[in-house]
């Protein structure tokens, strides 16, 4: 056999080399399902059922006079229903070819479980998020007592400074006056936005400029997030605010739409396209969105020795509904509208 004894030969070099470790990709957090206001007492014979929760209305008072009797009041009864309608699974399979040829086959086994995971929690998060705006009326303000619940956000380039169709700190004390208006609790006050409204916030000049008032005070030194990344470490208004990527997209234009003052805006000729930001409460009970699981997630293995495979199977089913209407706002916003 020939043999070739030239000096630089490359047969003893490495064409590749490979790291033991894998790089795996960055996640955004998902943090939305702890707001949910979630119910455990569904029997598990039952969650393919309607799930109803009974409501009761306020009394008012009457005015009483000397030997006359008080009319008679009862409070009004409603009922809120919705159904545990996702049934979600997960199934990974995994050779004996692969185990037999891929020297980083245990660390991919070792993903299995956690990626799982957290295809169904970014699932459930999607789910949530879309709850809100799913649950209102499309093309009107949901008005309640007075207060729009539904609006495109007010900014306005040649107004106020703001990138067209943006966020403002006007919408903010809007939303505030809203939910007030609706008895929401003060406590628990949250905004979810998206990653452009957060940029557009850090750069907003009449916030910056703001001086002596402690809630802005190191805005510029530390941004508004904290070392989570996901929350506001100031408060605007009341909101504690929170930055989500899975925020959903008006599939279609609401021409009915406006400003929260029901006259000017939308500067865009469609809000086809906008993110759904929302401002909500997370104070207990008074969270809109209800949950229910009817499978908590449930991992299954097993092994199938006829074609030499193993499985790895997660399944689960939930539920939400728009538990509260009155304690949500949705406010559209441009995603190209960047300052």
């Amino acid at each position: 056999m020939a043999i070739d004894q030239s000096w630089g030969s490359t047969h003893l070099q490495r064409s590749e080399i490979f790291r033991q470790e894998l790089k795996m990709r960055q996640e955004e957090p998902t943090i939305a399902q702890t707001w949910v206001n979630w119910i455990g007492d569904i029997p598990g014979d039952s969650i393919r059922t309607t799930l109803s929760v009974n409501s009761l209305s306020a009394l008012e008072v009457d005015t009483w006079e000397e030997s006359k009797a008080l009319p008679e009041r009862r409070m009004d009864t409603g009922q809120f229903d919705f159904s545990i309608d996702e049934f979600k699974g997960l199934k990974v399979a995994l050779t004996d070819h692969f185990f037999e040829t891929s020297f980083q086959a245990n660390q991919v086994l070792g993903q299995v479980v956690p990626e799982m995971k957290r295809a169904h929690d970014v699932y459930m998060e999607t789910k949530f998020l879309q709850t809100i705006n799913e649950g209102q009326t499309p093309n009107t303000t949901n008005s309640i007592n007075n207060g729009s619940h539904r609006f495109v956000a007010s900014g306005d380039g040649d107004v106020n400074g703001s990138p067209d169709d943006s966020l403002t700190l006007s919408d903010f004390s809007y939303a505030g006056y809203a939910l007030t208006k609706a008895a929401a609790p003060v406590q628990g006050r949250i905004a979810i936005v998206d990653p452009i409204t957060a940029h557009n916030l850090n750069v907003k000049g009449n916030i910056v400029d703001v001086s002596n008032n402690p809630m802005w005070e190191g805005l510029i030194t530390t941004g508004h997030m904290d070392g989570t990344g996901v929350r506001f470490v100031r408060n605007i208004y009341g909101f504690d605010v929170y930055v989500s990527e899975f925020l959903p997209t008006l599939a279609a234009d609401e021409d009915a739409l406006k400003n929260y003052d029901g006259i000017t805006g939308p500067q865009s000729a469609s809000i086809a396209g906008f993110k759904a930001n929302y401002f909500t409460v997370i104070s207990g009970d008074s969270s809109p969105v209800i949950g229910a699981m009817g499978r908590s997630p449930k991992m299954t293995s097993w092994r199938d020795e006829d074609i030499e495979t193993e499985y790895h199977q997660l399944t689960q089913s939930f539920g939400f509904g728009l538990y509260r209407p009155e304690n949500a706002i949705t406010i559209f916003t441009d995603p190209a509208g960047i300052a």
